[in-house]
């Protein structure tokens, strides 16, 4: 399991482009994790379905975004 920072985000919205690999996707799940709303910048949406299953057990609900 995944440790995250603990701050509380509830509420607020983030962007985060890059979300399919490496640093983005961290950040998009740890944003997520601390209760954001997250929009995934992705270059293919494709990638949207197995980024946005690592969101169903926290209660943010990602919205994939392509970035052209």
């Amino acid at each position: 399991m995944t440790e995250y920072p603990r701050f509380d985000l509830t509420g607020q919205v983030a962007l985060v482009t890059g979300a399919a690999r490496g640093l983005g996707r961290a950040i998009s799940l740890a944003l997520a994790h601390a209760g954001s709303d997250v929009a995934l910048g992705l270059r293919d949406v494709n990638t949207a379905a197995i980024l946005c299953a690592k969101f169903k057990p926290s209660a943010a609900r990602p919205c994939p975004c392509r970035w052209m």
